[in-house]
């Protein structure tokens, strides 16, 4: 019966994120929100930062209450890196994939990366793009101005269930 109780558990992690306790061999005790668990490790999003926690350190689960992914920001979210036309474009927003790059163009000689905070409603569509994000190593408002007019011809996948806007950056190096 206990099995058959985990193996439900471990499904159910899969296709929900849960609010939780996470109880170690240890004896230490974790709260935060389970993102999933694959290839025998946990992934746990506590104290702002997503951990790992590998399956046989762990003792027991609790779930207490549905709590959705936010949308914040999270800066250890996976960086993607592509070329456009010549142009390096990485972007960092958690759950999504781009599915349209951006347009990227410059009449100029100047150079630097622009990093642009963006939001992304659960369609794909961006919402807003403010450059000049921390990272940027130019001050050119041409630059920001091309990068943000840019940052907003991307589109991502949909994510009907997740959070209304997600946070995340483009960054383009010119």
């Amino acid at each position: 019966m206990k099995v058959i109780s985990f193996i439900a558990l471990c499904f159910f992690s899969f296709y929900s994120v849960a609010q939780h306790s996470m109880v170690l061999n240890s004896g230490d005790k974790i709260e935060g929100v389970v993102l999933g668990l694959e290839n025998d490790e946990w992934t746990i999003f506590t104290a702002g930062k997503e951990k790992k926690v590998h399956m046989k350190e762990v003792s027991s689960v609790f779930f207490k209450e549905y709590v959705p992914y936010d949308g914040t920001f999270v800066p250890d979210a996976e960086e993607k890196t592509l070329e456009v036309d010549g142009f390096t474009v990485k972007y960092q927003v958690k759950d999504r994939t781009m599915i349209k790059k951006p347009t990227v163009s410059i009449g100029t000689e100047d150079h630097g990366a622009v990093v642009v905070n963006i939001t992304v409603d659960r369609y794909g569509n961006i919402r807003s793009a403010e450059p000049g994000a921390s990272g940027s190593t130019t001050s050119s408002n041409y630059l920001y101005v091309k990068a943000q007019r840019a940052a907003k011809t991307a589109r991502f996948d949909e994510n009907l269930k997740g959070p209304l806007i997600t946070e995340g950056t483009i960054t383009i190096v010119y």
